[in-house]
């Protein structure tokens, strides 16, 4: 039964038509059919197009010769089902509210029959009662079971646990709505024999006690057999384990013959024939059909870890939603409203960098990159108390590295606080999860607001990828920046106002690849203004050449020393360089 979009594949349909008559000849307690009405809610919840179920549905409980008539109210309850979830298909049902609409269509379902049959008194609610319990189980069995062969508009993911239980359930459950002993016995006890021996002892018992519930359920007195079938499958586990590998399957089979046919005299011609149906298949063919089931209908095996990712990620992209939403909420001319819109759009990609992480948690476990060390050397130089310089280097996420330079409008104290706010406020978001982009528009907008606009500084950023070495630098009326590969140096710069300036800023950035071996050198526009007659800069890219050593903080050093030296006795500019070396 697989689904996309509103279509059903034509090659499915048989199938599914065959699937669901024989759930629907499912007859519990004398004459209910929960899983009639847990299959067409399940269905139609999950796609208006299997509407087309309900006469089929009910077709099925018709031809039921075992029914004695008093299964109208069922009839009506697939209806009901079916119409309920047609007319509001637009909501998205849980399961618990599926379960509900369900239930309450049985109980509506049976009260309108009986009332109309003017034999409202004859309605056992003890019998309905368990039926409602029944449609519960076979609702959560058939949404498990969509969830394994992909009905619906996406692959959810579900346990193994779930997974195994809800193909037990069906299996015994198909097998007995054929309700001819002759036939459901053997072959209930097939599928033990395969189960066993595919799967173990463990599998084997519980499906010979699904197997037992439902009997009881349907009224037969099997209680005896299951119990043989029990130890029959116990015994058999226990004597296989002192014989050679591929005489397990015989024994299997002989153990569980000997010790059943006593008990299953009218039904020893089918058993014989199943018995000799599980010896004669090969062993490499019954394994090879049982794994292809497995890849087919669980594809993917999802442990209590994987199920807890899964419901953390569930989590996650809801509060994504909600402050995507809020973000909408509060974007608009407001300035105020635009810096609350920037945090909420930036704890949305925050959550959206979570769910790619988890997703390749999960998907690339075990695989290990290979990052490069990034070793930071800085040095300053202040002309005053108090620099108006501030830099920062700092890691985030899994394998990025931040380098910061931020210089505040004037100089002392002032100039501090303001390149201060802009380094702390742009490494905490950063850190926290925000691109790029809504971290400087962050920054601008808090410095508009602050002292009626009056207040800005200059952002040089730099953010490197350890693993790959791709680098991206931002900046917004910051100095050049000098990379150094193999003796040679380049200037990268490019224009750009200082946050705090305009509105609404526009980020781009140069792209550079960083290689082993590599200097990326970062400058306040004081280390870059020291020689005004060379605008180029080209005394610090003679510098960078001439220099032989490759620690980054001697580099630092040196940069600002010479700096100094070229403003002689003119007003001097706080000196800040920050070296990273690949």
């Amino acid at each position: 039964m697989e689904f996309i979009g509103n279509q059903i594949h034509v090659k499915t349909i048989l199938a599914t038509l065959t699937v669901a008559f024989f759930l629907g000849r499912i007859r519990l307690f004398g004459d209910t059919f929960p899983a009639a009405i847990a299959l067409i809610a399940v269905m139609v919840a999950v796609s208006t197009v299997y509407i087309y179920l309900i006469p089929v549905l009910v077709a099925a409980i018709l031809t039921n010769s075992a029914a004695t008539g008093d299964f109208y109210g069922d009839i009506i309850a697939v209806f009901l089902c079916g119409l309920f979830f047609l007319f509001f298909h637009k909501i998205r049902f849980s399961i618990h509210q599926t379960t509900a609409a369900a239930v309450i269509a049985v109980a509506v379902g049976n009260c309108l029959y009986y009332s109309a049959a003017h034999i409202l008194y004859l309605l056992d609610f003890q019998v309905l009662l368990k039926e409602a319990i029944a449609v519960m189980i076979y609702i959560r069995v058939f949404n498990t079971a969509a969830k394994m062969i992909f009905v619906g508009k996406e692959q959810r993911a579900v346990s193994t646990e779930k997974a195994e239980i809800a193909l037990t359930i069906l299996t015994v459950s198909i097998i007995g709505a054929i309700e001819y002993s002759l036939l459901v016995i053997p072959l209930w006890i097939f599928v033990v024999l395969v189960v066993q021996y595919c799967k173990g002892m463990r599998q084997a018992l519980a499906q010979t006690a699904v197997m037992a519930v439902f009997a009881a359920c349907q009224g037969q007195e099997l209680a005896k057999l299951m119990t043989v079938i029990m130890t029959a499958v116990v015994v058999s586990w226990f004597l296989a384990a002192f014989v050679d590998g591929k005489y397990r399957k015989g024994i299997l089979a002989m153990v569980m013959f000997f010790t059943v046919c006593s008990l299953c005299r009218e039904e020893i011609f089918g058993l014989v024939a199943v018995i000799s149906l599980f010896i004669t298949i090969p062993q490499g063919l019954l394994v090879k059909c049982w794994c292809a089931g497995e890849q087919r209908f669980m594809p993917e095996v999802f442990s209590e870890a994987d199920m807890q990712l899964y419901a953390a990620q569930g989590d996650l992209r809801k509060k994504k939603q909600v402050f995507t939403a809020l973000s909408k909420l509060y974007a608009g001319d407001v300035e105020s409203h635009q810096i609350i819109s920037y945090q909420f759009a930036g704890m949305a990609r925050t959550v959206d960098s979570l769910l790619t992480d988890l997703q390749k948690q999960r998907t690339h476990a075990g695989e290990v990159e290979r990052v490069k060390p990034v070793i930071i050397g800085e040095a300053s130089y202040a002309f005053e108390a108090v620099s108006g310089d501030s830099s920062l280097s700092f890691s985030f996420g899994k394998q990025k590295q931040a380098i910061i330079i931020s210089d505040g409008m004037g100089k002392g104290s002032r100039a501090a606080a303001e390149s201060n706010l802009v380094v702390k406020t742009l490494s905490q978001l950063l850190e926290a999860g925000f691109d790029v982009d809504l971290a400087v528009k962050t920054v601008n907008g808090i410095l508009m607001t602050e002292n009626g606009g009056d207040m800005f500084a200059t952002v040089d950023l730099a953010i490197i990828d350890k693993v790959t070495g791709r680098t991206q630098i931002y900046k917004m009326g910051a100095a050049s920046t000098f990379v150094k590969h193999e003796g040679k140096v380049a200037t990268l710069k490019r224009p750009a106002p200082p946050v705090g300036i305009v509105e609404g800023v526009s980020l781009a950035y140069i792209d550079v690849r960083l290689k082993k071996g590599d200097l990326l050198v970062m400058v306040s526009d004081g280390v870059t203004d020291c020689d005004r007659q060379d605008t180029g800069c080209q005394w610090l890219q003679e510098r960078l050449s001439q220099i032989g050593t490759k620690d980054p903080g001697t580099i630092a050093e040196l940069i600002v020393n010479k700096a100094a030296e070229k403003y002689g006795l003119r007003e001097r500019d706080d000196l800040t360089v920050v070296v990273a070396a690949i």
